[in-house]
Formats: C-alpha cells, structure tokens, sequence
C-alpha cells in the first residue's frame, strides 16, 4: 500500500513533461547568454562579458533546480538537444536585443 507522502510527490506525465521542457529551456538560456559572451569577449567588452556569463551561470542553476526536483519525486529527467544560440551579432544593440527575446522565451 502506497502511503500518501509518496502519492503527493509523485509526478503526473503532464507535469513531468513540463518541467522537461522547462529545464531544456534553461539550457538554451544559458548557451544564449555564453554565446553572447564570447561576442562581448571578442570585442574587448569584458565589463558586459561577465555579466553575460553571471547570467549564464543563473540559468544553469534553475536547470539544475528543475533536475533535482523532478529527481526527488522519483520522475526522470529527459536531456535533449540544446539548438545551437546564434554565433555573430553585427552591433552590441542587437546583443541587448537577443537578451530579451532569448530569455523571454524561458518563460514561455
């Protein structure tokens, strides 16, 4: 017989398929920001390339949250390909530009 503490923390498929999602989105956002990184890196914008790897190192937390969640309810955690974030950026304001679009899709 199955105590109830266990059937709380058991996740549901939607849930798990979500939170799946959610940690892979996590990836993508900080693959972005290091990609963004090294752009500001390469032209000697070091004071924006530490925030960007701030940003990174802050998405993978969440990533690793999400993990040790879906862990300590007995779920299984799905990797899965992170898209490649874009390379080259001709200005620092399409950079900003990319932040917002690239982290707001985190959230969707």
């Amino acid at each position: 017989m199955l105590d109830i503490l266990t059937v709380l923390k058991t996740l549901s498929d939607k849930v798990l398929e979500a939170l799946n999602t959610q940690l892979n989105n996590e990836l993508y956002s900080a693959y972005l920001y290091l990609s963004m990184a090294t752009f500001f890196d390469h032209k000697g914008l070091k004071g924006f390339a530490h925030s960007m790897k701030i940003q990174a190192k802050e998405e993978l937390s969440h990533a690793m949250k999400i993990y040790e969640y879906i862990n300590d309810r007995g779920g299984r955690v799905e990797l899965k390909d992170v898209k490649t974030p874009p390379q080259h950026w001709n200005t620092v304001t399409t950079e900003s530009l990319a932040i917002y679009g690239g982290d707001g899709k985190v959230y969707k």
